[in-house]
This record gives structure tokens, C-alpha cells and sequence, in this order.
């Protein structure tokens, strides 16, 4: 089966008429997939909206697309599931952005801690190209927020009082399917903490349990910061969501 044709426009609506295209959008349908006149095009507003369009016109500049119609896609997590992710460095953090917004989680907050490697970044709106371009690919309709880069101390103090909090690390004794056994079925919001590379400081874990989360191990085996990241959200998705 072919793949559907996916473009990100977030001031798409039912009521657009022919849109123009231009950019990024423009280099990938024309250059990338060979797009001619008449095919058929999804096109997405990056928060759950998906138009059915065709092709008009194809030009050197742009490209012309007839909104049709809304077109429904199941294709969403029912988990409501944040990472909080420690900054990595360069390509860690791009495949951390990817992966995980492939395996739905609804926003990644970029955070940075005792052993960040990175402490300044003006790597925000790359990243939000990088969730943008896994949601076009994955078949996702909503594109997961990614806010400012906070300290952990402001991003624990600002989460909600009720929600499913897990904190992965080394010396957690908690379980996960234990957890999920108790919150099954329950419509809260889960967040996500894992460590940088170097690991969380034994005072930042303290703050996250004292925030509400729960300590919990990932094995005996050292992981990666980047592994940790894609196993932590992938079992959590695994208990809790649909995978």
C-alpha cells in the first residue's frame, strides 16, 4: 500500500478553499515524493485536524492544494503521557525527540539538571521540527508540546497534584507493572522523568519523590540516557496506553 501524501499546515480549516504551499512543505511533495497535479493529499494542523486536499497546480515557487474535506484518523495515544527529558547532547536528543513522539507521548519537556551536559541551547524550534516531521511520518494527527527549557526544579513545581508520576533510576525499588496495576483504567496524566547522561543527582531525586513520583529501576544494566528515555516511555505506553 502507498503511503499517504502528509503536509503540516497549522492554519489548515475545513473552510480554506486552495491553499498554497511553499517551504519545506514544498521541496517534500514536488522533489522528495514527485507530486503531480490531481494527487491526493492529507494536510494537518499539527493539533488533531486532518483535511483531505488535491493537488491544483505544481510550480517552481509553490504549489496549490483544494482542501476538500475533514477526514477522520484514529491514530492517537488515549495515554496522556508527558517525558520530562534532561537536554542531551546534539543527535541524543534529536532521536529522544523522534522516538518518543513516534510512540505518542503528548509533549516533552526539555530540562536541565545537575549533569546536563548542556546548559544554554537554541535548539528549541529544531526539536519542534524534529516532533513535526515523526508526526507526518508516523501517522499522528497531534504534534506534542514541547515548551522552554526550564530548570527540573520549575518543571516539577509547576505539575499538577493529580497525575501518575514515575521517576527512572538506578536505585528505584519500585515496580512498574505494580504501579500501573493501581492506576489502570484511571484518566490522569502520567509524567515521565529519566536522567541525563551522568544520571539524576541524588538531591534531584529527592525533589521529584517529594514532587509525587514514584522511583522505579529500569534493570541491573547501565543504560544510556537515550535508551533509558525510549524503554521508560515505551513500558509506560506498553501498561498503560496501546501499545
Amino acid at each position: 500500500m502507498t503511503a499517504r501524501r502528509r503536509i503540516i499546515l497549522p492554519d489548515v480549516s475545513s473552510s480554506s478553499g486552495e491553499v498554497p504551499v511553499e517551504g519545506e512543505n514544498l521541496r517534500y511533495l514536488r522533489d522528495v515524493l514527485r507530486t503531480k497535479t490531481g494527487a491526493v493529499v492529507e494536510v494537518l494542523d499539527g493539533r488533531g485536524n486532518v483535511f483531505e486536499g488535491v493537488v491544483e497546480s505544481v510550480g517552481r515557487r509553490s504549489l496549490s492544494v483544494r482542501i476538500e474535506g475533514r477526514v477522520v484518523r484514529e491514530t492517537e495515544s488515549p495515554l496522556t503521557l508527558y517525558l520530562i527529558q534532561p537536554l542531551l547532547k546534539g543527535e541524543k536528543m534529536d532521536l529522544v525527540v523522534q522516538k518518543t513522539t513516534e510512540l505518542g507521548v503528548k509533549g516533552i519537556f526539555p530540562v536541565i539538571t545537575a549533569n546536563s551536559v548542556v546548559k544554554k541551547t537554541r535548539r528549541l524550534e529544531h526539536w519542534r521540527k524534529v516532533a513535526g516531521e515523526a508526526v507526518r511520518q508516523s501517522g499522528r494527527t497531534v504534534i506534542p508540546l514541547i515548551p522552554g527549557i526550564l530548570s527540573l526544579e520549575e518543571v516539577l513545581e509547576g505539575l499538577p497534584s493529580e497525575a501518575i508520576k514515575i521517576v527512572f533510576h538506578r536505585d528505584g525499588k519500585g515496580k512498574l507493572n505494580e504501579i500501573a496495576g493501581t492506576v489502570k483504567g484511571k484518566q490522569l496524566p502520567v509524567y515521565c522523568l529519566t536522567g541525563p547522561e551522568g544520571g539524576l543527582s541524588d538531591d534531584e531525586v529527592r525533589a521529584a519523590v517529594s514532587a509525587g513520583f514514584r522511583p522505579v529501576s529500569l534493570g541491573k544494566r547501565i543504560l544510556r540516557a537515550e535508551t533509558a528515555s525510549l524503554a521508560a516511555v515505551t513500558l509506560i505506553q506498553f501498561l498503560l496506553g496501546d501499545l
